[in-house]
């Protein structure tokens, strides 16, 4: 039997939960888009720490949660951060995380982020961004000093159908305009129009292209960055 219905695929894992002696709340209401309904969660939170899995995204290993939190309370820390894996085309790979490039890119996937509760409670997203409102989010913490913590642990494996994945040129602008907002120097007039370019043509073959044609062109990419991609092979598929 397919089950289309979100509520219906959440009540089949009610009882593992359960088995586990875990609490799980479910709500369900409308919201105004992807962080306006992460903001929602948050209300509804109790734990110390929040973690956001969006669909098709999960945990790398069982172990995850005792990995990170069984070797240190993390005194003073705001947000934890780890490794990702992404899974595309078939074929997983590490996202190439950077805490130093935080002002230009995303720095780190956040299904891989533990965040205080407290802290993101005082500071929701920012709903009138629909792309990129916890690369905003990360920004503002970071400019107003929070301290980020690496647990240096694999955290998570995120699908690349996620809108950010799939909307490139839109992404790529509405990062523009967050860096702005933080005071940080975009590309000048020129550098912008080549940009542009590039960004509508990566939009154009994610569109219209083949899968097997975008494949290609992904494997490139990863040999040539060096993500290797044997690495990250989750558990349960090296036990099989």
């Amino acid at each position: 039997m397919i089950l289309n219905d979100t509520m219906d695929i959440i009540k089949e894992y009610e009882d593992r939960f359960k088995t586990k002696g875990i609490s799980i709340s479910i709500f369900t209401e409308a919201d105004k888009g992807i962080y306006d309904g992460m903001n929602k969660a948050v209300l509804r939170a109790s734990g110390s720490w929040i973690n956001f899995m969006n669909a098709g995204d999960c945990f790398y290993s069982s172990t995850v949660l005792s990995d990170i939190f069984n070797k240190s309370n993390y005194p003073n820390a705001a947000i934890l951060y780890g490794d990702a894996v992404e899974y595309e085309y078939g074929g997983y790979h590490m996202f190439r995380k950077s805490f130093d490039s935080i002002e230009k890119r995303m720095p780190f996937s956040h299904q891989s982020a533990f965040v205080n509760r407290e802290l993101i409670s005082r500071y929701p997203f920012k709903t009138d961004y629909r792309i990129g409102a916890d690369y905003d989010w990360l920004l503002s913490m970071y400019k107003k000093g929070f301290f980020f913590r690496d647990t240096g642990v694999i955290t998570c494996i995120i699908s690349k159908d996620g809108i950010s994945s799939l909307k490139l040129y839109d992404t790529y602008m509405e990062t523009l305009k967050i860096r702005n907002s933080h005071g940080i120097n975009g590309p000048t007039a020129a550098e912008l129009i080549v940009k542009k370019r590039e960004m509508k043509l990566k939009q154009f073959v994610m569109d219209h292209f083949p899968v097997f044609i975008k494949k290609l062109i992904r494997r490139f990419q990863l040999k040539v960055r060096g993500q290797n991609a044997d690495l990250t092979i989750p558990p349960w598929e090296k036990a099989s």
